[in-house]
């Protein structure tokens, strides 16, 4: 515990620090640091220090919150700002990019070679369930890859736009190695026993689910050569590579708040201009490509289900079904410690403000479901881990699709005259779009698909030409299907 003078000192040294001009931090070529800022820190302390953290410009990789302190990666300035400011903290280790060190990643987790066979390996195995797409280029020329999974796979298949889409995505920061680990571990659950489990033939029947289980093979590949604590892509200003972050890049909300740094040198730069990287192109691409009704995002790591927005203070107009689902999946996440569970929130209630990331795009241009899961207590644990991992996420992602399945409105707008598909914006009171989210709409078949929580709902549904239907809808905890003629 704090003892009341160095709490005092802390207090002092931090108001001093919090309005003082925030300092930036390169990555250094030579040796950083992972530090934990530790005393133990209850609750409070870790959002106050984590405020101060961000504020100055430091790589915070996670917070372990049983044991209340907070990883962060620095430099030698970092360390020296640290104890200037009586922050308490321990280095646990020193790395040196380049030079083989004991944080060497276990060969047995997945780079972007073993993404790539396996995909295509699975594509060949189950070319009736799935189809692979390239859906962009690295920044170094690298295929970044999208698998679909649905009874609708083929190209052109009529009935693939009269389902709703799932997209789930892995690896937006190179150093989270996890991730891509799980979001390849649902292909191979869902293809693997959907013939022996009726439960899994269903979800293809009535999913496209498409998994984009490494979105920076670039900064990967900077991780399995270079620097296993690489977190952005491999964006170059000649020969010298600062990275983007890429969860700060999106269109939507780019640039919006304090959730990110307009400095290249910091680890959550945004990128010269919103959606300047190409995979996070790739990744907007597979949106408009897919409008899903909902996404799933896995990073590392803290173990939360974080829900939009980002920015300090802005909640969607769909908050309390975002809550109470957030809230169910994280119940269900035991701690890697076994000691309590998940944590679920908007990201500025439980980390620091974000800017610019995939979760508040695909919300915000789709009006999707949208998750963020932060897994782990590490960035590269022990592969040990990986798999008690991976089972208790099988239980978070396949409930998740069942418990949308069961809250499901299908809305279909067409012409009185021939049935043909109509294009439609959809209104739903009671859902306030107020943070510059697009309008919600039908897709090329003419359908709109809404996890919706049991309730009353007006919705307004207007054509290109002006002309408008209202029509009331009851949802009481099962799925239901509408039709709407014009």
């Amino acid at each position: 515990m704090f003892k009341k003078g160095l709490l005092a000192g802390l207090a002092l040294c931090l108001s001093v620090a919090f309005t003082a001009e925030a300092q930036v931090r390169p990555r250094l070529s030579t040796s950083h640091y992972q530090v934990y800022v530790q005393s133990p820190l209850n609750f409070q302390q870790i959002q106050s220090y984590m405020a101060w953290l961000k504020k100055n410009d430091y790589d915070i990789a996670g917070v372990k919150w049983q044991e209340g302190k907070i990883e962060v990666i620095t430099d030698q300035a970092g360390l020296d700002r640290l104890t200037q400011y009586r922050v308490p903290f321990v280095v646990k280790t020193t790395h040196t990019p380049g030079v083989e060190s004991a944080d060497k990643l276990d060969p047995r987790y997945l780079n972007s070679q073993k993404v790539e066979e396996k995909l295509k390996k699975i594509a060949a195995q189950y070319p009736n369930d799935t189809r692979l797409e390239t859906i962009g280029k690295s920044t170094q020329g690298r295929p970044i890859y999208a698998l679909l999974l649905s009874k609708a796979a083929k190209r052109n298949d009529s009935s693939y736009f009269n389902k709703p889409t799932l997209v789930i995505d892995g690896m937006h920061h190179a150093r989270e190695v996890m991730t891509s680990e799980i979001v390849m571990d649902v292909a191979d659950v869902i293809l693997s026993v959907k013939r022996s489990n009726s439960q899994w033939n269903q979800l293809l029947d009535a999913w496209n689910i498409w998994i984009v289980p490494m979105l920076n093979v670039d900064g990967n590949n900077i991780v399995w050569t270079s620097d296993t604590w690489w977190r952005k892509n491999a964006r170059a200003n000649g020969s010298n590579v600062h990275g983007v972050d890429l969860n700060r890049n999106y269109t939507f909300a780019w640039n919006a708040c304090s959730g990110s740094s307009g400095s290249p040198s910091s680890d959550t730069y945004r990128g010269a201009s919103a959606g300047s990287e190409p995979e996070t192109q790739a990744l907007m691409k597979l949106g408009y490509m897919t409008y899903p009704t909902a996404s799933l995002s896995y990073h590392s790591y803290s173990e939360l289900v974080l829900y939009p927005y980002g920015c300090q203070g802005a909640f969607t107009g769909e908050n309390a079904l975002h809550q109470k689902i957030g809230g169910e999946l994280a119940q269900m996440l035991p701690s890697d410690s076994n000691k309590g569970t998940y944590k679920a929130g908007t990201p500025w209630k439980l980390l620091y403000s974000v800017d610019g990331d995939s979760m508040g795009f695909m919300h915000g241009e789709f009006g999707a479901l949208s998750f963020t899961l932060e897994v782990n207590q590490s960035f590269q644990p022990d592969y040990a881990v990986r798999e008690p991992t991976l089972v208790k996420h099988r239980k978070a992602w396949s409930y998740l699709i069942q418990r949308m399945s069961q809250n499901m409105l299908s809305l279909k707008v067409v012409s009185a005259a021939r049935f043909q598909p109509l294009e439609a914006t959809i209104t739903i009171s009671g859902i306030i779009k107020n943070k510059g989210e697009k309008p919600m709409k039908t897709n090329a078949a003419g359908n709109f698909f809404k996890v919706l929580d049991p309730g009353n709902y007006t919705l307004d549904v207007k054509l290109a030409d002006g002309r408008t239907k209202q029509i009331q809808v009851q949802m009481a905890g099962q799925p239901q299907t509408q039709v709407v003629s014009f």
